[in-house]
Formats: C-alpha cells, sequence, structure tokens
C-alpha cells in the first residue's frame, strides 16, 4: 500500500470515528481543544475517585453510545451501571447513568438543546454541561415525570473568592449555597463532587 493510500485511509478512520448519528443524520463534532480534554480527564478522575469501590464503568469520549437505531453518539464523559448495555464489549446499548459533555464554542446548540433532548428522550438520569469559558455547570437531573426540567447551575469560584463569599455567613449557609461541591444521588447514597477539581488543569 501506497503513502498516499495509507494515509488517506488514516484520515478516512478517524472521521467515521468522530461522526455521531442523530436523528438518522450525521454530525462531526469540532475538533477538541486542549482545555476540553483535560476537562474531560478532570471529570473522569474525580468520578473515578469520588464513586471508588462502586461497580461502575467509565468512559471517555472515543465510545461510542447506541441510544437506538437512528441515534449513536460519543459524549465526552459517560458511567455506566448496568454491564449488560455494554456485554459485546464494543459499545454502549442503551443509556449510561451519568453523562457529560464540555461545550465547544462552535457548538454548545448542539449539546444545549439537542443532546440535552435526545438524553432526555432516552432516559439518562443525569446529564451534566461543563461550560469551560465561563466555568459554569448545568446539571440536568432526570425527574419521575421523565423531563430535566430547569438546570441547578454550579460556577467554579477560586479559592479567594470562596472565602470571601463564605465571609458572614454561618454554618447553615455555606451549606445551603453550596459553592465549592455539586450533589449526586444517580448513584445510590448522595456524592460530593468538588468543582474545583474539574476545572483544576485548565489553562
Amino acid at each position: 500500500m501506497g503513502t498516499a493510500v495509507r494515509e488517506y485511509t488514516k484520515i478516512n478512520y478517524i472521521d467515521e470515528r468522530r461522526y455521531e448519528i442523530i436523528g438518522g443524520k450525521k454530525y462531526m463534532p469540532p475538533s477538541p481543544i486542549l482545555n476540553h480534554n483535560e476537562t474531560i480527564r478532570g471529570l473522569y478522575d474525580v468520578f473515578k475517585d469520588t464513586l471508588k469501590g462502586r461497580s461502575l464503568k467509565f468512559y471517555f469520549d472515543n465510545v461510542d453510545v447506541k441510544l437506538c437505531e437512528e441515534n449513536t453518539v460519543q459524549p465526552d464523559f459517560k458511567i455506566v451501571s448496568d454491564f449488560s448495555k455494554i456485554a459485546d464489549g464494543k459499545n454502549i446499548k442503551g443509556a449510561p447513568d451519568f453523562i457529560a459533555e464540555v461545550l465547544s464554542p462552535s457548538n454548545s446548540a448542539h449539546d444545549l438543546i439537542t443532546k440535552r433532548d435526545l438524553y432526555e428522550k432516552h432516559g439518562v438520569k443525569e446529564y451534566w454541561i461543563v461550560d469551560i469559558n465561563n466555568k459554569n455547570i448545568y446539571v440536568y437531573v432526570l425527574k419521575e415525570n421523565g423531563a430535566y426540567g430547569n438546570p441547578e447551575i454550579y460556577h467554579y469560584f477560586t479559592p479567594e473568592e470562596v472565602e470571601e463569599i463564605e465571609q458572614g455567613y454561618d454554618d447553615a449557609d455555606k451549606e445551603r449555597i453550596k459553592i465549592t461541591h455539586i450533589g449526586s444521588r444517580t448513584f445510590g447514597d448522595e456524592i460530593s463532587v468538588p468543582i474545583s477539581k474539574i476545572f483544576e488543569n485548565i489553562i
């Protein structure tokens, strides 16, 4: 095989791996920037540590999630508790318990609207949208009626900002405003995810 043919095959393979299929149509996400990858790594590390010892599988963006015949996506980060969904060792069949997407400036509507609606429809229990530019995290939790409703919005504050905000508040108020951690009950008992760990490696 000649060099040109090998290079074409390599590029074509990479392009095909990055396609998502939503509603039977192909979408090609933009190439991730460095901070995008660092944030995915932060999500992986913090959840792997917080959920240590639990029977769960954690996956990056290079693993397909086949929600149905017309919808196959590659979420940036996902967690699966039902191992029957990964039994064939090829991809995830059905909805993961948890999905997080890191916003790309050129593709924000895709994650904020299209994918949110898709994940809601297919029963993803918890969906996070991480906005690295504004250091916000939008947390959607599936309700009993099968809908997400409005998200809880969290922001990353520096240690100095946290100290300033907490001045004048008693312990109950500090717990109520939850400025340093995000609570989740998707995996049973409530876990507390430190926001700073998600953003600590971005430039």
